[in-house]
């Protein structure tokens, strides 16, 4: 659970440290517009298929699979079971969805992962990425904070809940074994299965038909709405609105540089430093992961 921030000055703070560092990013050529020719020819089928895995098996396989592992664990503890069950899950998923990939054509599946057209390295990506996340970072917070302010003074609540993923990193703390875990599920897995799903298929299908801002919007919306939560109650304000911000950024990224490991080395950068805000400085500012 999270208190309420401090003050409205904080927010003035967070929005005045935003616009500066997206005005000098736009200043020095980062934001460019972004053409229409690439297409990869992702079509709706492959897009149902890979959604229909990510929810077929945390559906249906996942309550197999505990069973499995209660019956020959069964005194492994709760945090322990999830623990196992995420890892298991994403890389089921994972799985999965190369599957899909693979279905497509050869030039298609070259498209959707790195374009023949992109002129830089993998090295150049991932420096892309870590600028990427210097510039997106405090665009997040400060959605996270001004909702969070908004909701407290709205709704009244002493209190908004945590992320149900911040929740279960919080939980693994305790345990090394159970806390590496997490980190190959979040750090690694997640950013594999997400950027897979929603920039590979999800977003390469819509650009097809609408270009790629509103490619960009749409996937955007659906990955922040993606990890809703009942369990997150208010929470999921603040929540939902600070990681449509960070996708706005990651369905940039990778029309920028046509290239998916970008937009999945921003994705792992920025789930990696806010499990280490969370292991060190125990998620303050808050943000979501």
């Amino acid at each position: 659970m999270n208190d309420a921030p401090a003050d409205f000055s904080s927010v003035v703070i967070f929005a005045a440290i935003t616009g500066l560092i997206l005005w000098l990013a736009r200043k020095y050529g980062y934001f460019r517009p972004l053409g229409d020719e690439w297409k990869p020819d992702v079509t709706l089928w492959h897009v149902a298929a890979a959604f229909g895995i990510y929810f077929g098996f945390s559906v249906f396989l996942l309550p197999i699979i505990a069973q499995i592992i209660f019956q020959f664990a069964p005194t492994l503890k709760s945090i322990g079971l999830v623990s196992w069950l995420s890892l298991i899950n994403s890389t089921a998923i994972f799985i999965g969805l190369i599957v899909v990939w693979l279905s497509l054509s050869k030039t298609s599946r070259s498209l959707v992962w790195r374009s023949p057209h992109a002129e830089q390295s993998y090295g150049d990506d991932f420096k892309i990425a870590c600028v990427t996340w210097c510039i997106g970072f405090p665009l997040v917070l400060f959605m996270s904070q001004l909702l969070d302010y908004l909701v407290f003074s709205l709704f009244k609540v002493t209190q908004l809940p945590d992320q149900v993923a911040v929740m279960f990193v919080k939980m693994t703390f305790a345990n090394p074994l159970y806390f590496f875990l997490a980190i190959l599920s979040i750090v690694v897995l997640a950013p594999l299965v997400e950027e897979l799903l929603f920039r590979g298929f999800l977003q390469s299908f819509i650009r097809k038909h609408l270009g790629p801002n509103q490619a960009i919007l749409i996937t955007s919306l659906c990955f922040a709405f993606f990890h809703f939560s009942p369990e997150q109650g208010l929470g999921n304000i603040p929540i939902v609105g600070s990681l449509f911000s960070l996708a706005l950024f990651l369905g940039y990224i990778y029309e920028r540089q046509r290239s998916l490991f970008a937009s999945m080395c921003l994705h792992a950068l920025f789930n990696t430093i806010s499990v280490v805000n969370l292991y060190f400085l125990g998620g303050a500012p808050r943000g979501a992961l």
